[in-house]
């Protein structure tokens, strides 16, 4: 299931990038933007060939991912995914059987949007990041304690904090498509992005509180619905 999910994401992202000529390459990614788009490339091609060759050590911290752009600084898009197609198999074995764990897909699947939205593509397709989405909101909530507490409707389903039925809360309940939401969560929307969602009592402290690598201040593109 998680190799197989890793597999769809490489496919999606190398179909994204594969055409694209050498000079859009080095177009700015505005989720992170201290990377291009071929750095981006290049940090997930190289966490396939570190965990292929098993070279973890130190896994998803910057000076890990800063080596893997160093590394691949003048490969072309070709060589990029020419390489990745080796590690693949390698990557999502090691995935299965849990010898690494599943951060490495879910960074695949955030700096797939991520890609997306530098390029000005539509959202990735609902099958590619919707399981992955429900994971992490059901652990933010689930995590929240506390008078402040939050009810969250997205994607068909309503998550409650685990204090939502005490006495004298302060209630929240947030309203929002299951993309966004899972973008917010991963600090890939503005707080001002985060406040135009449909809001029914406090809006903070949750726009600070539920990015899980912080908030941020820059606006984000919002890619149209995939048809």
């Amino acid at each position: 299931m998680v190799a197989d999910a890793y597999r769809s994401g490489h496919a999606r992202v190398a179909e994204l990038v594969s055409a694209l000529p050498d000079d859009e390459s080095g177009r700015a990614v505005p989720a992170c933007p201290d990377w291009s788009v071929h750095d981006l490339l290049a940090h997930l091609v190289g966490t396939a060939a570190d965990v292929s060759a098993r070279r973890t050590a130190g896994l998803a911290g910057p000076d890990w991912t800063a080596a893997q752009v160093a590394a691949r600084r003048d490969a072309d898009v070709a060589d990029l995914l020419a390489e990745w197609d080796r590690h693949v198999d390698a990557t999502a074995e090691a995935l299965e059987d849990r010898r690494v764990p599943t951060t490495v897909l879910g960074d695949l699947l955030v700096h797939e949007g991520d890609l997306a939205e530098a390029l000005g593509a539509p959202q990735p397709p609902w099958d590619g990041w919707a399981s992955a989405a429900s994971v992490l909101v059901r652990q933010v909530v689930k995590g929240i304690r506390g008078r402040e507490t939050l009810v969250v409707r997205a994607g068909g389903t309503e998550w409650r904090s685990p204090d939502d039925a005490e006495p004298d809360t302060v209630r929240s309940v947030l309203s929002v498509d299951l993309y966004e939401l899972y973008r917010g969560l991963q600090s890939r929307r503005s707080r001002t992005q985060m406040r135009r969602w449909d809001w029914e009592g406090p809006t903070d402290p949750w726009v600070d509180a539920l990015p899980v690598h912080g908030p941020r201040d820059d606006e984000q593109p919002v890619p149209p619905p995939r048809r």
